[in-house]
C-alpha cells in the first residue's frame, strides 16, 4: 500500500502541477495580448490651436483698448448728462454729445461683430466647440453692453465688456498650445 499512495500523491501532485502551468500559461498569454493592445494604441495627437489662439488674442488686444478709450469717452458723457440735468447746456452740445453717444454704441456693435466672425470659424470645427462656447459667450456680453451703453447704462456696459474680455481669456487658457 505504500506504493501506491507514493503514487496517488504523485499523480495528484503531478496534475495539480499541470493545471497551474495551464493557469499561469493563460494569465501570460492574457498579459501579452493586454500589452500588446496597450502598446499599439496611439494617443491621438494633439491639434495646434496657436492660430485659433491668435486670433482670440487680436480680439482681446481690441477689446482692451476699446476700454480704455470707453473709459475716458463715458466719463465725458457723464458730466454732459449732469450738465444736461442742471440745464446748463446748448442743444449743440446735447447734439455732439448724442452723437458721441451713438458712436460709442457703433464701435461696441462693430467689435461685437468681429467677434461674431470669430464665433461662427469656431462653430466650424468640432475640435474647438468648447472654445465656440466661450467666444459665443464673449460675443453675447458685447452685444449686451452695446444695448446697455444705448440706454446709457455705461457702467452695466462696461462691465459686460470686462466680461467679455474674461470670456476670452478663458478660451485662450482652455486651448493645449504646443
Amino acid at each position: 500500500m505504500g506504493n501506491r499512495r507514493i503514487i496517488r500523491i504523485l499523480i495528484r501532485s503531478s496534475v495539480l502541477a499541470l493545471l497551474a502551468l495551464g493557469l499561469m500559461a493563460g494569465t501570460v498569454t492574457a498579459q501579452k495580448r493586454s500589452s500588446r493592445a496597450r502598446k499599439t494604441t496611439k494617443p491621438a495627437p494633439t491639434p495646434d490651436m496657436r492660430p485659433q489662439a491668435g486670433e482670440v488674442a487680436e480680439q482681446i488686444r481690441l477689446l482692451s483698448r476699446f476700454i480704455f478709450v470707453y473709459g475716458k469717452v463715458v466719463n465725458g458723457l457723464e458730466v454732459a448728462r449732469e450738465q444736461a440735468a442742471r440745464n446748463q447746456t446748448s442743444p449743440a452740445i446735447e447734439t455732439r454729445n448724442r452723437q458721441t453717444r451713438d458712436g460709442l454704441v457703433a464701435s461696441i456693435e462693430r467689435l461685437a461683430a468681429g467677434i461674431s466672425t470669430l464665433t461662427d470659424s469656431f462653430r466650424s470645427d468640432p475640435g474647438l466647440q468648447i472654445q465656440y462656447l466661450r467666444i459665443a459667450a464673449a460675443r453675447d456680453a458685447v452685444s449686451e453692453a452695446a444695448g446697455l451703453a444705448g440706454q446709457q447704462q455705461f457702467d452695466e456696459a462696461g462691465a459686460a465688456l470686462v466680461s467679455a474680455v474674461n470670456h476670452l481669456t478663458e478660451t485662450i487658457l482652455s486651448m493645449k498650445l504646443n
